[in-house]
Order: structure tokens, then C-alpha cells, then sequence
């Protein structure tokens, strides 16, 4: 909800006379919390009702988390953009600890994304993973109750709920490689919708979407349906374009982990060079698994 209304705010600044409603679309991913997303259908568990609903049109424009929506959509439907990012980075929240460097030999923290668990048992194989589902409120609970060492979540999400307060360390991208879209929203629409399409042009910041692209891209064709430790991080550092990929085992013992830099005009390419260049180093053995 904060997320669409900060979309709603945007585009009714853009557009004074614009009357916007929203719809709130209840998925099986908000409803089933007590099963790894792995288990009960994907990234497509929290986007699928709302696709329905664009289709159907019964709404014009749907909001998601973007790491939450697949890289390959249904047809007739299709990405629009981005707004400006959010931070991309992980953060370690923990009551205890102020690191993760600082959690003793075999303690447990807890995420529900299985390539956070393969990151985190990259750095230190002696830690227990606990499996976290459930809105932030909801783990920041689990956190209290169980007295886990600490919880890894997305600090974009931390932001947007003001909990930045409770965020014990922010973790290095270059070690911690977000997801394809972490910290972005994904604005998603019917594929004949020209109309929204130029409503929104407005509020698309297009360096995030041209980003956002290229880990779409990369995820495309890295990725397909599979469950796997599997990241990607693009960026504009000093007016170049910079992608980083990140792959693993489950338990992290093994990883690939490349980046390629050029003109953000070429996107495109650079992401499928560096999908070519992951998969001659043998991340594809791991999607495999």
C-alpha cells in the first residue's frame, strides 16, 4: 500500500486531474506464509491475481515489489518502468549484534531468499538458516519471540516502513549481490495500453529502468522457472554502465560471480555478455542443481 500510494502521489502530482483509485488485489503470496516460496509456485505467487485483474481490465496499472515480478511475463502484458530506486543493498537486523562478523560460532539467522542463505553460508558456513516468510512487521515479530542472532531483508523495504532504526548493518552489494530489481518497484500494464503508457512517462526515471532492464534481461536468460542462488546488480557509477552476476551452490560452497561495464545505450548486450560470460565459468551448473 505505501508503495502504491507513493505511485499514486507521483502520478496525481504529474497529472492534477487524474482520478486514481486504488484496488487492493489479495495474493496467494500474502495469504500463505507458512511455506518457502519455492514450494508453492514462485515469484508468480504474489504477482498472478493482479495479472488476472490487468487482463481482465479491471485495473489499468499494477504495482509490485520488482524482484516479485517474473522476468518473463504473461502475454499481452508487459513492464513499464521504474520509478527512481530505492537502496539495493541487504540489511542484517539483529537485537544482539551490530555485524554479522559479530554473531557467534553456529548461530542462526533467518531469511526466507534462498540466495541470501547461500551468501550468508558463503561467509560463515558455521551459521544455522532459519526459513522467514510474512510482511516485515510480521518478522521483526518472529525476530523478538524467537530470539534468533539476526534477520537479512531488503533495506528498501526497511526505508519505506521508517524502520530504518532497527537496521544493524548494511551489507556490501559487491559481496552481497541484491536480487534482479531489488529496491525498485515494477509498474506493470496490458501490452495495447498506449494511453497508460504515456500517463506514466511522467514518473518512469529511465537510468533505473534501463537497470532494471538489463537484470531482467540477464534473469531471462540465466534463470527461466528455476530456484537458485542467483543475483544481479546494475548501476551507473561515473556515467558507465556496470552489471554484476552472482550464482551459487544452495549451501555456497561455490559461486561465480562476474561483472561487465560499457555505454548504458547498450544495456541490452552487456546483459546477455554477461550471461555468456557466467555461464563459460559454470554458473549454470548450479541453476542445474
Amino acid at each position: 500500500m505505501i508503495q502504491s500510494n507513493e505511485v499514486k502521489a507521483l502520478l496525481q502530482e504529474a497529472h492534477p486531474h487524474l482520478d486514481i483509485h486504488i484496488n487492493i488485489i489479495q495474493t496467494q503470496g500474502d495469504n500463505n506464509l507458512n511455506v518457502p516460496l519455492h514450494g508453492i509456485g514462485g515469484k508468480a505467487i504474489f504477482t498472478a491475481e493482479l495479472e488476472d485483474a490487468l487482463l481482465q481490465h479491471h485495473i489499468d496499472l499494477a504495482v509490485h515489489s520488482l524482484k516479485d515480478l517474473p522476468s518473463t511475463l504473461p502475454d499481452d502484458l508487459i513492464y513499464a518502468g521504474s520509478l527512481q530506486r530505492e537502496d539495493v543493498r541487504d540489511v542484517f537486523i539483529s537485537n544482539k549484534w551490530k555485524t554479522i562478523d559479530e554473531v557467534p560460532q553456529g548461530g542462526t539467522i533467518a531469511t526466507g531468499s534462498i540466495r541470501r542463505k547461500a551468501q550468508l553460508l558463503q561467509q560463515r558456513p558455521d551459521l544455522h538458516i532459519q526459513g522467514l516468510r510474512g510482511n516485515m512487521d510480521t518478522r521483526l515479530v518472529k525476530l523478538d519471540e524467537c530470539r534468533w542472532d539476526g534477520i537479512i531483508t531488503a533495506a528498501s523495504a526497511m526505508h519505506r516502513l521508517a524502520l530504518q532504526e532497527r537496521i544493524s548493518q548494511y551489507l556490501d552489494p559487491g559481496i552481497f549481490v541484491p536480487a534482479g530489481g531489488q529496491g525498485a518497484l515494477g509498474l506493470e500494464i496490458a501490452s495495447d495500453r498506449e494511453d497508460v503508457k504515456q500517463i506514466l512517462s511522467a514518473i518512469i526515471d529511465k537510468n533505473t529502468t534501463y537497470c532494471c532492464q538489463a537484470e531482467r534481461i540477464y534473469l531471462t536468460k540465466m534463470e527461466g522457472g528455476c530456484f537458485a542462488p542467483i543475483g544481479c546488480w546494475a548501476r551507473i557509477e561515473n556515467l558507465a554502465f556496470f552489471i554484476t552476476a552472482y550464482s551459487a551452490s544452495m549451501d555456497g560452497s561455490q559461486k561465480c560471480q562476474k561483472t561487465v561495464q560499457g555505454d548504458i545505450q547498450n544495456f541490452e548486450k552487456l546483459a546477455l555478455k554477461l550471461a555468456d560470460k557466467m555461464i563459460q565459468n559454470g554458473a549454470r551448473k548450479f541453476i542445474a542443481q
